[in-house]
């Protein structure tokens, strides 16, 4: 009974050597799949914030007067703010902003367009927010591909109208 207890001294140390590496495997998936996931998450934000922005076509600025909102140009705009919000929110650093693709699309009426302040009340677009996996990888494995995500809106932006100063019935 001592001999093979002897004999089999090794085999515990020969099982770890074969179950590390897929044990290592499993972790730094299980890893990868939840960064993944929290990174969709946070991407999805990042579309919904800048849908929010984009959805007002026009803001008033500090001085009162109307600011036009655009995709990727003047202040503020969309592209910048899906950038912003995923850079605040660790998701990429800031030498990494120009990685992430921001699309912006209306879904109605004259498909040309390509800024929000052009939309009309009521009318869906999307945004779409792009980022290469290897940004947000933490695993010392090799990924490609990109991670997309999207939201659809709509513009939200008051229907002009006109208000008649003149009092009825009254003259000076």
């Amino acid at each position: 009974m001592f001999h093979r207890r002897q004999k089999r001294r090794a085999v515990a140390a020969v099982e770890f050597a074969f179950l590390t590496p897929i044990l290592l495997i499993l972790l730094f998936g299980l890893w990868q799949i939840g960064r993944i996931v929290e990174v969709m998450q946070l991407m999805n934000n990042a579309a919904r914030e800048g849908a929010r922005l984009a959805s007002q076509a026009q803001i008033i600025n500090q001085v009162g007067a109307f600011t036009q909102i655009h995709a990727s140009s003047g202040l503020p705009n969309v592209q910048d703010t899906v950038r912003e919000y995923l850079i605040g929110n660790g998701v990429i650093s800031a030498s990494q902003v120009n990685d992430v693709t921001v699309t912006f699309q209306f879904l109605d009426g004259d498909l040309s367009r390509t800024d929000p302040y052009q939309g009309l009340q009521g009318e869906r677009f999307q945004i779409t927010v792009t980022l290469p996996v290897q940004d947000v990888n933490w695993t010392p494995f090799s990924t490609s591909g990109t991670l997309v995500a999207s939201t659809v809106w709509v513009i939200l932006v008051d229907t002009p109208f006109t208000v008649n100063t003149s009092v009825p019935g009254w003259s000076p």
